[in-house]
């Protein structure tokens, strides 16, 4: 279950987004595993990230109010607060892996509840890395007046917005021409009863 935003972010605020985060150094991209450890593993995913921990960053404010919208119109959990920002860089084959945010139940009693990804790359600059959802092999569904095929469009659209339920299955796709570069966040609330 998921809720898009097409195009909600102005293509010239995305390129200014990626310039500031391309100044960090970004790191090799680990995989948590289920005790909450992580490792690097290349055959589950290969990407660049950093995280963006300046509570001030404009691009908080951006996250949260879309986090806090798709919920609203959608999903209603109680949601406690979102966890760091991370900027993601896919090139010369990064991808990432069949999998889910959610990393269950807790000592404190909370877990991931949304997930939000905001493509920044204009998509006539790299090739592949289409983020997808795992419908048991059905294709994605229409929606009222808006079909599947317009929702894969609108998902991989520059500035498009997608909230998703930190529990279901999603991966990006290998980037095989060019660099994608993303946002990604998570908000954490109670564990689900």
């Amino acid at each position: 279950m998921f809720y898009v935003f097409p195009r909600a972010i102005k293509p010239d605020i995305c390129e200014q987004i990626i310039q500031d985060c391309k100044q960090n150094i970004l790191e090799r991209a680990l995989v948590v595993n289920p005790d909450q450890s992580s490792r690097d593993d290349p055959e589950i995913r290969k990407t660049a990230v950093h995280f963006i921990k300046d509570k001030d960053n404009k691009v908080n404010g951006l996250a949260w109010h879309f986090l806090r919208e798709a919920n609203k119109l959608q999903f209603n959990y109680d949601l406690t607060y979102f966890q760091a920002i991370q900027f993601a860089e896919y090139k010369d084959g990064g991808f990432y892996g069949w999998h889910q945010d959610a990393s269950g139940i807790d000592p404190n009693n909370e877990t991931r509840k949304l997930s939000l990804s905001l493509i920044l790359s204009d998509p006539n600059t790299f090739e592949g890395g289409e983020l997808q959802f795992y419908n048991g092999g059905k294709q994605l569904e229409d929606m009222g007046d808006v079909t599947g095929e317009q929702i894969k469009k609108d998902i991989a659209a520059q500035g498009t917005v997608v909230v998703f339920d930190s529990r279901d299955w999603h991966r990006v796709q290998p980037v095989t021409k060019g660099v994608r570069y993303s946002i990604v966040c998570w908000t954490v609330g109670p564990n689900f009863k």
